[in-house]
Formats: C-alpha cells, sequence, structure tokens
C-alpha cells in the first residue's frame, strides 16, 4: 500500500516528468538518426541556407566579432562578408562555447535541439493543464514531434525550430498568465515571444492567436478589470517594439555592407501567374504537405477540429478560439509566401504549431462530452499505437534524408519510388562531393592557411556550403559568375585580396577562370586541388 501510494505520488512530481521527458527525447535523437549526423556539418536538404547559418557562427568564433556585427564567409565586393538577417544571439553563444570546446557542428544541432525540447515539454505542460492526464498532455506534446518537418530540422542548423521551441515556452506562460493573472508569466510570455520572433517572425502564429483570444476575453471585463488590457497592450507594444527596432538595424546594416542576400520580404500569391501557381500547387502535393505532417492523420485532426466546433458547447472555447485563429494565420501565411512554397518547405516549421493544438481542441472535447471513454485503458493503448505509427511515419521520412541506406528505412513501409529514388542521388552526391572535404581544416592549416586567408572555391554557387566546409573566408562563383567572365571573375577575386585557389575534381581544372592560375600547387586532398595565386 505504502510503495503503491508512493508510486503515485513519485508521478505526479516535476523530477519524474524531467526524467521521463528526458527518457523519450533520448529515444526520439536515436529513433530519428540524428547520432549520425552529429558530427556532421550542414548536409542533405537545404544545405544552402544551413551553411548560412554555420558561416555566422563560425565567423562570431574566428574573428571574434561584436555581437551586432554578424558576417558570413563570402565576402563579395564589400570585402568583409558582414550582413544580418535573423536576430545572430544563438550564433553568438555557439561561437562562445566553441572557444571551450573548439569548432564542433554538434554544438549548434544540439542547442537547436534543446530548445525544441525545452518548448514541448512546455507544450506538455500547457496541455495538462487543460486536460488534467499525463497521458493524453503527452499525446499532445507528441503530435508534434511526429511532423517530418520537425523530426529533420530539430537537429539541424536553421533557426526555425529554435524559434518555433521559443514560441511553444512563450505560449506556455501566456495561457499561465490568462489563468492566474500573474504579471510574472506575461513578462516571461513576452520575453520569449520577442526571442521568437528576432528569430524568425513567422514563429508570431501564436502570438498573434493568443493575443486576439485574451482581448476578446479582456473585452468581457473591461469594467471590472481595465488593467488588464493595459498589460496586455504593454505586452504587445514590447514585443513589436523590440521587431521594429530590429527591422531598422537590420535594413541599415546590410544597406552599409552586403543587401540582398537573406529574403525579408512576403512573396505573395498574387505576384505570380497562373502557370506559377499551379505548378507550386503540384510541388506542395507531391512534395511538402507528407513533410508536414501524416496526410491521412492531417484530415483526421481536421475532421476532429470540425466536429470541435459542431460541438463547441462542450468544447473548451479558449482552446477553439486559439486553434482556429491558428489556422487562419497558416492560411494567410502559406498565401503571403506562396512564392517560396516549391522547394522550402522549411517555411512551413512555425506553422506546424497548429498541429498540437488541432489534437488540444480534440482531446479536451472528448473530455467534456464523452469523459467515460477518456480514461478507459483500450482508448488510450488505441491512441498510443497510432502515435507510434505516425512517429515510425517521421522516423522514415527523416531517415530518408538523412541517410537513405539505414535499415529503418530500407526494412520499413515502401515509400514511393519517386521520392527514395530522389533521396538516394541526393546523398550520393554528397558523397561524391560535400563528403570529400571532411577533415580538410587541419590539412590547410597544415599548408599555412589561415581562417583569414582568402580563398576562391570552385565549383560551388551557393555564398557558403564550401566555405563553411573549408573553414575559410573567401569567394565561390556565387555573384561573380553572373557579373563578370571567365578569367575575370578570378582576377577580380584576386584584386580583392584571394591568396589561394581550391578546386574539387579534375573536370574543373579546365574552366577558363581557373587554367591560367595553376601553377604553384601546393597540396592535394581527396581530389581536392590546393594552388597559391
Amino acid at each position: 500500500m505504502h510503495i503503491t501510494r508512493f508510486l503515485k505520488n513519485l508521478v505526479h512530481t516535476r523530477f519524474f516528468q524531467y526524467i521521463v521527458f528526458i527518457f523519450i527525447a533520448t529515444i526520439y535523437f536515436f529513433l530519428m538518426g540524428y547520432n549520425e549526423v552529429a558530427d556532421k556539418g550542414p548536409y542533405s536538404q537545404h544545405i544552402y541556407r544551413q551553411s548560412d547559418s554555420y558561416a555566422f557562427a563560425l565567423n562570431y568564433y574566428y574573428e571574434k566579432n561584436a555581437f551586432l556585427e554578424p558576417s558570413i564567409l563570402l565576402v563579395i565586393e564589400k570585402e568583409t562578408g558582414k550582413t544580418v538577417s535573423e536576430f545572430p544571439i544563438l550564433y553568438y553563444l555557439t561561437a562562445k562555447i566553441w572557444n571551450i570546446t573548439g569548432v564542433t557542428p554538434f554544438i549548434p544541432r544540439f542547442i537547436n535541439f534543446l530548445i525544441l525540447c525545452i518548448g514541448l515539454f512546455c507544450l506538455y505542460k500547457l496541455a495538462l493543464e487543460f486536460l488534467e492526464d499525463h497521458f493524453w498532455a503527452a499525446m499532445v506534446s507528441l503530435s508534434l514531434a511526429a511532423s517530418p518537418l520537425i523530426g529533420y530540422y530539430a537537429f539541424n542548423f536553421l533557426p526555425n525550430i529554435p524559434a518555433l521551441g521559443f514560441a511553444l515556452i512563450a505560449s506556455f506562460y501566456f495561457f499561465k498568465y490568462f489563468k492566474y493573472e500573474s504579471s510574472v508569466y506575461l513578462i516571461f510570455a513576452s520575453i520569449f515571444f520577442a526571442l521568437a520572433a528576432l528569430i524568425k517572425i513567422s514563429s508570431l502564429f501564436a502570438f498573434l492567436a493568443l493575443n486576439a483570444t485574451l482581448f476578446i476575453s479582456n473585452l468581457k471585463h473591461i469594467k471590472t478589470k481595465p488593467t488588464a488590457i493595459l498589460k496586455q497592450l504593454a505586452s504587445v507594444i514590447f514585443v513589436l517594439g523590440i521587431l521594429i527596432c530590429w527591422f531598422l538595424f537590420t535594413k541599415s546594416y546590410n544597406a552599409r555592407h552586403i543587401g540582398g542576400l537573406f529574403n525579408q520580404s512576403i512573396l505573395p500569391v498574387w505576384d505570380l501567374s497562373s502557370a506559377q501557381i499551379h505548378s507550386i500547387l503540384d510541388l506542395i502535393y507531391d512534395n511538402t504537405l507528407i513533410y508536414f505532417f501524416n496526410p491521412y492523420a492531417l484530415g483526421l485532426l481536421i475532421v476532429a477540429f470540425g466536429a470541435s466546433i459542431i460541438c463547441r458547447k462542450k468544447a473548451n472555447k479558449q482552446i477553439l478560439v486559439v486553434t482556429a485563429l491558428l489556422l487562419i494565420g497558416a492560411i494567410m501565411f502559406v498565401i503571403l509566401f506562396f512564392g517560396g512554397m516549391d522547394y522550402h518547405e522549411y517555411f512551413l516549421i512555425d506553422a506546424t504549431i497548429l498541429i498540437p493544438f488541432l489534437a488540444l481542441s480534440f482531446f479536451t472535447l472528448i473530455k467534456n462530452s464523452l469523459n467515460a471513454y477518456y480514461n478507459l485503458n483500450w482508448v488510450k493503448t488505441t491512441v498510443a499505437v497510432l502515435m507510434l505509427l505516425l512517429l515510425n511515419y517521421n522516423a522514415i521520412l527523416t531517415g530518408m534524408r538523412i541517410n537513405p541506406n539505414r535499415a529503418l528505412v530500407k526494412k520499413n513501409i515502401p515509400l514511393n519510388k519517386k521520392v527514395t529514388e530522389y533521396w538516394e542521388y541526393r546523398h550520393y552526391d554528397w558523397t561524391m562531393h560535400q563528403k570529400k572535404y571532411e577533415g580538410i581544416v587541419p590539412y590547410l592549416r597544415g599548408l599555412g592557411i589561415n581562417f583569414e586567408d582568402r580563398v576562391i572555391s570552385i565549383p560551388d554557387g551557393t555564398p557558403n556550403v564550401t566555405l563553411t566546409l573549408l573553414q575559410q573566408k573567401g569567394f565561390t562563383d556565387y555573384h561573380y559568375s553572373a557579373n563578370y567572365t571567365g578569367a575575370g571573375q578570378t582576377m577580380r577575386k584576386i584584386a580583392l585580396g584571394a591568396k589561394y585557389m581550391i578546386v574539387e575534381g579534375e573536370e574543373n581544372l579546365k574552366r577558363e577562370d581557373v587554367a591560367p592560375y595553376l601553377k604553384h600547387k601546393i597540396g592535394e586532398y581527396n581530389g581536392i586541388f590546393i594552388y597559391r595565386l
């Protein structure tokens, strides 16, 4: 009896919840195959954008720049590489940790993963406030973790994931404020929403939805609680004020240095032709949707949400309103950024916050209208099995992008042949090119090439991919291939300070912008040729 009582009490302690959550996060880590890429730099899909993020951290580490002087590895005409996109707090933090550990891709990967995990735990605690059941609250949190978008990008370099994590933390505190009206909760919510928005403005989904819901609620009690609206207004002004200040800074900073590298404007559907719209719709259907969430499960959640609206007298009105606003926000976001929905499925990471709220709205309906079934073991077992299937679906698609040769992928439910062939090719292409650069940094340092020695990296049509692999400041084909012809490209780069040329693949030695500069070969590494200019 005493042992049973002890175990029941233990389950409800924070310590036990933390241990269980760490255990689940660890299983998730290995299930998704993160251990296979822990020591890899930018890799697989959207290596272009991953490298941009990694480049910011490398520059903070090597150049010891001030916090508000972010820069990338590509220097172009302004010669400094200084540019800015999102608020660089995590890149700066990464560099500071690297001062202790040395440069390792694991650190920025783990920081992003850790922030998301904290956000998922806060989501669980948020759901627990309404569902009053640890199992159902955990299912809400796991529903977000089951998204293949989250699966792939959770242990990645893109800033969307930590922005989502901060938004989840902020949402938890906002609901706490909603319930207990403590200003401390509102302050924490405002800080974390500001952080989320500074990193990715699209993470304001929850901020707008929650504030609209709270405003509607406060209007009903404006005579008895006049300060409530003032507090909320102060919170909104704080978040938006910080965003405006950051926007003005980025505009000024990029105007003085390298501007135009990062898109900071909308890509609305009305700017596209009919043919472009149809093409993007086809790509969304064939590619984007399967990575957002399992299409069948997503359809079921939307139907369940419809049921919640029909039975709204039994549903939780706060959650219902928030979910409805999140859905409207997601639709508006797709419309405003439709031009980027062709291959940039990571744009929708912030919109995945809709998934757990769809689940939460349905679970609260079950709790309030079908309470007899709410605690039945067979019901919970069925839901748990369905969740395991969704996590397996996530693991397959994530594993496909990380390593299509994983046993989990090969021995699992067959995927569309077109999908498998695409990722097998992407993995093969990486093996034939980017993989050659692994371990090259110590070799370059042994040749006397330091970070500050500018190099020309060929071939590379991106700003930072090969430069991050080399951990070098310098030049690629980006910008110059469109502005200069032949040897003129190289001459211009030399004039801007290039000291070395690094060429991957013998076939590229014949290029007219390369061939005249091969007199002083100083090294060769895995088919990568190094010349002094």
